[in-house]
């Protein structure tokens, strides 16, 4: 039997099916989106179908009004995006009949940038993303590393991770057939998910007729995954206009591939750059994409350990964040006179919390120089500072400062109320 993984956003969509008309699950191929849906304890009576049927979506291209079933509490409807006449008829559907659960929709793009869903839906609606397997889920448990970290640092025993561990976990990422596959099938399987991605997500989000230089982009990505986007010099790199790079960067992070982090907006410095850093969302995605194995990450002799770790850590805080009670906003930090900090959550109403990411279990005085920077600058509303590396210790580095292990993200254990 295929192991079933608990997802914490579980929680959140059966919240939204109790008081809105339609839920909204989305995420990448292959993340579970389906597997989820097809999992919750749904009230009432339900039916499911999916748009890669050719029957079912000849039936609702047919005539969607007739395909959407009023008999059933629930119709779940799966890669939605397929047959876009249904966001119409869904809405006809609501607007005549407004209770909660009415339709759960699934989709590998995200569905609210299409127009006719625009149009259509916007209130009536709530949107949930699906990211890939965090590792508390892999873990079977819930941390609550973000939502404790404000006020300071977990108390934790000593972590035995070792680097190897690291590597293999990276390696893995979190899409749940790679995670189950033996690490030697694993290449194959990343391989061909980025040319089924390429031919059954993108070319149905754009009709784009350079479709061919999609894995090109998204290998470049890769090797970028954890930098600043500069459009000027990926063009270059890949001759390709910048305008038509933007298109395609833009289509990679509809398909929930690539991620874009904003810069943090402040005034604590003028000289501050202003670009995102982008990331792909899954590390085992981009390692397989750089070339990268556990062999190589785990003796030391691959310089890409450094940025995959990097990845790997800012799309856990991404996982974290969005199931997390207090949903912090998460961005980065850099200004042109070289202090950075890779991570900033923005707790509304509270203050900021800075992180670093060092590929190293030495961690030195000079990984601290970026959120020194935000702590004089920001005063009180400086919560807390923490460099995340390969140390087994959890050590205090100064006031509202520590050296973390990185696995503090999934061993913090869960609040009281979880």
């Amino acid at each position: 039997m295929t192991e079933i993984f608990p997802r914490h956003v579980a929680e959140d969509i059966l919240a939204s099916l109790e008081d809105t008309p339609v839920v909204v699950v989305n995420g990448a191929r292959q993340v579970g989106k389906s597997t989820l849906v097809g999992a919750l304890p749904y009230r009432g009576t339900t039916r499911s179908v999916t748009m890669e049927s050719p029957s079912d979506r000849a039936a609702a291209r047919r005539d969607p009004l007739a395909f959407l079933d009023s008999r059933v509490d629930t119709m779940v409807i799966d890669e939605v995006q397929l047959e876009p006449d249904l966001f119409r008829a869904i809405k006809l559907e609501v607007d005549r009949d407004r209770r909660p659960g009415r339709f759960v929709l699934t989709g590998s793009s995200r569905l609210l940038s299409a127009p006719d869903m625009a149009d259509s839906l916007v209130g009536r609606v709530e949107i949930h993303d699906l990211w890939p397997l965090s590792q508390d889920e892999l873990e079977a448990s819930r941390s609550s590393f973000v939502d404790r970290i404000p006020g300071g640092a977990p108390e934790l025993p000593d972590s035995t991770l070792t680097r190897g561990d690291l590597a293999a976990r990276i390696c893995a990422g979190g899409f749940p057939e790679a995670v189950r596959r033996d690490r030697r099938r694993r290449s194959g399987w990343f391989s061909s998910y980025v040319t089924t991605t390429v031919q059954r997500v993108i070319r149905q989000l754009s009709d784009i007729d350079r479709a061919a230089r999609i894995p090109q982009v998204l290998e470049l990505c890769a090797a970028r995954s954890g930098q600043e986007v500069n459009v000027s010099n990926l063009s270059s790199d890949l001759g390709i206009p910048a305008r038509t790079l933007d298109g395609y960067l833009s289509l990679l992070s509809s398909a929930f591939l690539v991620h874009l982090i904003p810069s943090w907006s402040t005034r604590i410095s003028s000289k501050a750059v202003r670009r995102p850093k982008m990331i792909l969302l899954d590390s085992g995605l981009a390692a397989s994409l750089r070339g990268a194995d556990e062999d190589s990450l785990r003796d030391g002799h691959d310089a890409a350990l450094g940025p995959l770790l990097e990845t790997f850590v800012a799309a856990e805080i991404l996982k974290l964040a969005s199931w997390s009670a207090a949903r912090p906003r998460v961005s980065h930090f850099r200004d042109r006179g070289g202090a950075e900090v890779d991570l900033v959550l923005e707790y509304p109403g509270r203050g900021v919390v800075g992180l670093e990411v060092k590929a190293t279990a030495t961690v030195r005085d000079e990984h601290f120089r970026g959120l020194r920077l935000l702590a004089d600058r920001l005063g009180e509303r400086f919560l807390f500072g923490a460099v995340l590396s390969l140390t087994p210790h959890v050590s205090p580095w100064g006031p509202r400062m520590a050296a973390l292990p990185v696995d503090s993200l999934w061993r913090t254990p869960p609040l009281r109320d979880h």
